[in-house]
C-alpha cells in the first residue's frame, strides 16, 4: 500500500444526507500515513479497541471470529505489552464473533460478541470484565449479559439487519449501531437491563441513513461527540439532545488509503485513532483536521 502524506483540502461541500432533507458537512482528504504499526502478535483481525480508564497510555484490542478469547494491551506507539504471544485470556468467555469493545469510566471493559453476518445467530452476548493489569495472564471470570433485538421474531433473517460491530458506552448504558446490508442504514439500540439470569431485550431508539456499513463507534471522553466508522467514511455527531445522537450536528469525513478499518477510539478529547485489519497500521486524526469551522463554540466536538 502506498501512503501519501495527509493533505486536507479546505473545501467543504454541503449536500443532503441520503433519505432526508438535512444538510451535512463533507470534507475531502487525499490520503493518510500511519503513525505506528501494531505487532502482528496482537492478531491480524483487530475488530475493536478501547482506551483504558485505569492505566495511562494503555489501549485494549480484540480480534473477531476464529481467534482466541483474549484481550491485548498496547500503547499508542503500537507496542504490545504483557504477554504479546497470547494476550490476556478472558476467563469464562468464548469468541464466537467478537466485533466491538467498549469501556466505561469505572474500569470495566465490555467485549461485544455481537457479530451476526448471516443473521443466523439467535444468542448474542456481552462479556463484562474489570480491566486487568496489562501484565496479567487471565482476567477475572466475565459476567455474561445475553441480549436480543426487539424485532427478532418479526424480521426476516434474509434482510441481514442484525449484525452489530459498533458498541459504545454513554452515561452508564451501552448503545449498539447495526451494520445493515439490506439498505446501508444503521439502527441505534440501547441496553436498559443487564440481568444475568435471562435474555435482555434491546430498546429501539432510531434509524439513520448513513450510506455505508457501520464497523465501529466511540464516544469522546467528555461525552459530547460520537464517532462512527463505515468502510468509506468517519462520521462525527455532536450537539445532540440527550442520547438522540442523529438529531444534532454532523460531519462526514471520507477515508481513503486506509485499508479495511473496523475499530475506532478517542485517544483524548481532541484526537481519534483507528487500526486497519490485516496490516495492523495505526492512524491518528486530530479533530481540528476534521472540524469545518462552520459551527463555532458548542458546534465543535471538542470542548477543549
Amino acid at each position: 500500500m502506498k501512503h501519501a502524506a495527509v493533505m486536507l483540502l479546505s473545501v467543504f461541500l454541503f449536500q443532503a444526507a441520503p433519505g432526508c432533507g438535512e444538510k451535512k458537512t463533507i470534507q475531502r482528504a487525499s490520503g493518510f500515513t500511519p503513525s505506528a504499526h501494531i505487532d502482528d502478535n496482537a492478531g491480524l483481525e483487530i475488530s475493536g479497541i478501547a482506551k483504558s480508564s485505569r492505566f495511562p497510555d494503555i489501549y485494549w484490542a480484540v480480534n473477531d471470529s476464529g481467534n482466541p478469547p483474549v484481550i491485548v494491551p498496547f500503547r499508542k506507539n503500537g507496542r504490545v505489552i504483557g504477554n504479546p504471544a497470547k494476550g490476556i485470556l478472558v476467563t469464562g468467555a468464548q469468541n464466537i464473533d467478537w466485533e466491538s469493545l467498549a469501556a466505561d469510566s469505572s474500569g470495566n471493559l465490555y467485549i461485544c460478541d455481537t457479530g451476526n453476518n448471516t443473521d443466523s445467530r439467535k444468542e448474542l452476548q456481552i462479556y463484562r470484565i474489570p480491566e486487568p493489569s496489562p501484565r496479567s495472564r487471565a482476567t477475572l471470570k466475565a459476567d455474561k449479559i445475553r441480549i436480543q433485538y426487539p424485532e427478532d421474531t418479526t424480521v426476516s433473517p434474509d434482510m441481514l439487519v442484525h449484525d452489530c460491530e459498533a458498541v459504545f458506552h454513554y452515561k452508564s448504558k451501552l448503545y449498539f449501531l447495526t451494520k445493515r446490508r439490506y439498505d446501508l442504514a444503521t439502527v441505534l439500540y440501547r441496553l436498559d437491563s443487564t440481568h444475568d439470569d435471562r435474555v435482555n431485550t434491546l430498546t429501539f431508539l432510531s434509524r439513520y441513513d448513513i450510506g455505508g456499513y457501520v464497523t465501529g463507534a466511540d464516544i469522546s471522553p467528555d461525552q459530547r461527540c460520537l464517532a462512527v466508522l463505515t468502510y468509506n467514511a468517519l462520521w462525527l455527531f455532536y450537539d445532540f439532545p440527550d442520547d438522540d445522537f442523529f438529531e444534532g450536528k454532523k460531519t462526514r469525513f471520507p477515508l481513503e488509503g486506509t485499508g479495511q478499518i473496523e475499530s475506532v477510539v478517542f485517544t483524548d478529547h481532541d484526537e481519534i485513532m483507528f487500526i486497519n485489519e490485516g496490516e495492523n497500521e495505526l492512524f491518528t486524526i486530530p479533530l481540528k483536521s476534521i472540524q469545518t469551522g462552520q459551527h463555532a463554540g458548542s458546534g465543535k466536538c471538542s470542548a477543549r
